[in-house]
């Protein structure tokens, strides 16, 4: 070998290749490929009370939806206790009419002694003063013949002795008279005595009499409603869309309150493209938000799935124990996340190795400039401005008829919840306990909402949103048109709507309620009386109340009238309306269109805005009209009830029901349109 190369050539080269493996050492570190693991959530089934398992319906390895009852616990006891229930109710019933019918008679036995004892004392007194009426007479009339007389005698002109005697029979007529009218006072203060006692008969005595078989029926609807909720609890529901891995408990074994049944495992929400990385110390401050990733399954070949940084761990941390080399020695570094640039169907706890490209991903944005970016394309439902058809399945209208009257978002269930006049048809399952789901374009869900724990409903007019997943139902207490107001049209209740169905928590009768607090509840709404009552608008407020409109009746000057509902917890629990804080809130001017002249209009619906301010809706109150203009107004709050602005009017239509879109931007109104297909549409919020 030449000395120059020796000398010259050989170092130059040595350093060279040097420098190379250096920067491919660096290289390497770059892009030195990360363990990734598809996230994956596992939910365990579990009851939450002790039972004999009945029956799994599923199997390791098997998808299920959410809401899927997978499995159900044996219910007998339950079921025996509900029948022991319901054979209670019908003897308290049987003896609310028993009671009824004694507690009538015996006020009416009671109510004809005491006038038969009142008239008794008035003849009494009539006769005693008749009486008293005739010998003042003729005390009258001896009194001017001994007169008389006695100037005769003293012209002895006439008998002393005759004289005497008509003294005698005069003294004795005067001591007659001192002891009727002794007969008379006495008898009239008789009479008064009578007259109170009359008074002091109640007149609610029948109801009086009726309210421990009343409480006694609250309680068994309570336990029947406890009952209930225990016996959907033994529906054994999946929490989430996923598989099955394991069935830990079979058929007959007894399952623990909170132990699990069975494992459900699913991506989880919000992950099902993403995977977690784990990144060593020396990468960790190397990869950049949007970066291109390359993912490749473990033990697969090809050229693997494009990705991107879509997160990164805010800290270097202790790794969790799969990506370490060895699970027993603790290693360090960070965490980041890699979304998948097109959807996969990915198994959950799948790994992967990553290598990152050092590059920005194509289809990602780079970080803004000072300049703003342009708004990326919504993906929100375009607002419907226009009354159009709801949608509604065919296999559903074959099953139920759909009148809408009230609606209501439900954030559990992500879909308006709507109620509908009737339900059912006249030949099966008419006024069944069903409420309807519609998602953001109008479509309705094939299946009705069963609310579990509700015998049954009829004229549900309002919905508004309680605590939590609950929500308030009420009917319209009103009388139907044959003149009947069954229990179906008295509901309030609160149910709870949540992934795994409905199920009621109270319910009273609220026009019976209203009725049994008496002239005073009575008075403090504005009423004579609960027969022309039609409640039809309900709507949540800011402090836990609810407001109530009124269609019918109108107060003394036609306007509407609003009720607040202060406590309903506590009216629910107890039943006891004035202990509710249920009263007259105030009343609203409105007007509309009908057979083609004005008329004053009662309320449809209400609800209040965010801002404290009220929306309300507005149909022809009294007789039903051939055709009517129905119209929405806005008030700034109570203090702007007196003038509210009138925003549109419905031609031909009636709004039955308000709705905030959950973005806010558009009030979502439902329109009950008879025989026709029923109709919504969306007002864009804040009105123009």
């Amino acid at each position: 070998m030449p000395e120059w190369v020796r000398t010259r050539l050989l170092p130059c080269a040595v350093w060279g290749a040097t420098m190379l493996a250096a920067a491919w050492l660096w290289q390497d570190v770059r892009r030195e490929s990360a363990v990734g693991f598809a996230l994956g959530v596992e939910y365990t089934v579990a009851p939450s009370e002790a039972g004999r398992l009945g029956a799994v319906a599923v199997a390791p390895g098997q998808r299920v939806r959410a809401g899927d009852v997978v499995a159900t616990l044996d219910a007998h006891t339950i079921d025996a206790e509900l029948v022991i229930l319901a054979a209670e109710r019908d003897r308290l019933e049987a003896e609310l009419v028993a009671v009824r019918s004694e507690s009538s008679m015996r006020l009416g036995d009671s109510t004809r002694a005491f006038d038969e004892s009142v008239e008794d004392a008035e003849l009494a007194l009539r006769n005693a003063k008749a009486d008293r009426s005739v010998r003042a007479a003729e005390f009258k009339a001896l009194t001017v013949q001994t007169t008389a007389l006695t100037d005769l005698v003293e012209q002895r002109m006439a008998d002393r002795r005759e004289l005497d005697a008509l003294t005698v029979k005069h003294a004795a007529l005067a001591k007659e008279l001192q002891l009727t009218d002794t007969l008379v006072a006495q008898l009239a203060s008789q009479g008064a005595a009578a007259r109170a006692r009359r008074a002091l008969v109640p007149s609610d005595a029948t109801e009086l009499a009726l309210q421990p078989v009343r409480a006694e029926l609250a309680v068994l609807s309570g336990q029947a409603q406890l009952l209930a909720v225990r016996r959907e609890a033994t529906l054994l529901r999946a929490p989430a869309d996923g598989e099955v891995i394991a069935v830990h408990l079979h058929p007959g074994e007894v399952a623990a309150a909170g132990a699990a049944v069975m494992t459900i495992v699913s991506r989880g929400p919000g992950v099902e493209d993403e995977v977690q990385v784990c990144l060593s110390e020396a990468q960790a401050g190397q990869v950049r938000l949007g970066e291109a990733v390359n993912l490749l399954p473990r033990g697969a070949s090809g050229p693997g799935f494009a990705g991107h940084v879509s997160r990164l761990g805010p800290q270097i941390s202790e790794l969790p124990l799969r990506c370490r080399h060895n699970p027993a020695i603790p290693e360090w570094g960070r965490e980041v996340a890699v979304a998948l640039d097109e959807r996969l169907p990915l198994l959950p706890g799948q790994a992967f190795s990553v290598a990152f490209l050092g590059r920005p991903a194509e289809h990602v944005t780079p970080a803004p400039e000072p300049t703003p970016a342009p708004e990326p394309k919504s993906t929100a439902p375009v607002i419907a401005t226009a009354p159009t058809p709801i949608d509604v399945p065919p296999e559903l209208a074959a099953r139920t008829r759909f009148e809408p009257s009230a609606i209501a978002w439900s954030t559990s269930r992500e879909r308006f919840v709507i109620a509908s006049d009737d339900t059912g048809t006249p030949e099966r399952d008419e006024h069944a306990p069903w409420l309807f789901t519609m998602d953001g374009r109008g479509h309705v869900d094939p299946e009705p909402l069963v609310i579990a724990g509700l015998a049954g409903f009829s004229d549900i007019e309002a919905i508004a949103a309680g605590p939590g997943d609950s929500m308030y139902l009420l009917a319209s207490q009103s009388f139907s048109r044959k003149g009947k107001r069954n229990p179906a049209r008295q509901v309030f209740a609160r149910i709870i709507i949540d992934r795994a169905g409905a199920r009621a928590e109270a319910s009273i009768k609220l026009a019976e309620r209203i009725d049994a607090g008496g002239a005073d509840v009575l008075a403090s709404l504005g009423l004579p009386d609960t027969r022309g009552l039609d409640l039809e608008g309900m709507t949540a407020t800011a402090g836990g109340g609810l407001l109530i409109g009124l269609k019918e009746p109108l107060g003394a000057d036609e306007q509407a009238v609003i009720w607040a509902l202060a406590r309903p917890g506590p009216l629910l629990a107890s039943g006891d309306v004035a202990g509710g804080g249920l009263s007259r809130w105030g009343s609203v001017p409105m007007s509309i269109t009908a057979d083609g002249a004005a008329r004053p209009a009662g309320i449809s619906d209400l609800l209040e805005l965010p801002d404290g301010s009220l929306l309300i809706a507005g149909t022809a109150s009294g007789t039903e009209p051939a055709s009517q203009d129905g119209a929405l107004w806005h008030a700034s709050g109570r203090d702007g009830l007196a003038s509210p602005r009138r925003l549109r009017s419905f031609p031909g239509l009636k709004p039955e029901g308000l709705a905030l879109r959950p973005d806010g931007a558009a009030i979502v109104i439902v329109f009950d349109t008879g025989a026709a297909p029923p109709q919504w549409m969306e007002l864009p919020w804040p009105a123009p």
